[in-house]
């Protein structure tokens, strides 16, 4: 039992930890926020192979680097992640693996929220 709790504790932790951004979920499922610094090409060079490494069309990722449309989105430091509306990395160069890993990671999320909601409906 206790385990289920703790697991329960950081799931509910990790979504707090990640505010849905209502103007990031139009267009494509990733963003990246990156303006032109050597971190924010980083992470948007890291961003381009992790989607290229996981099969995703190249239609589901969106570089935003200008200042007025990435305020726009709510974001306040550059470089940042944004997967299904969802800020998940601000302020910070992520490697390869780890991007693929929160994309991997909110995309179970959002799928198995929408599943839910639809099982309900049927109802």
């Amino acid at each position: 039992m206790a385990i289920i709790k703790i697991t329960d504790i950081r799931n509910k932790r990790a979504a707090r930890q990640r505010p849905f951004l209502p103007a990031a979920a139009e267009g494509a499922r990733i963003k990246i926020c990156a303006t032109g610094c050597s971190h924010c090409s980083a992470m948007r060079e890291n961003t381009k192979e992790a989607v290229r490494l996981l099969g995703l069309p190249e239609e589901e990722l969106e570089c935003v680097s200008d200042f007025a449309s990435i305020s726009k989105l709510g974001v306040m430091s550059t470089p940042s992640l944004i997967v299904d509306g969802r800020l998940v990395s601000s302020g910070r160069v992520l490697p390869t693996d780890r991007i693929m890993g929160l994309i991997i990671e909110v995309m179970a999320e959002t799928e198995s929220k929408k599943a839910s909601s639809t099982e309900n409906d049927g109802n």
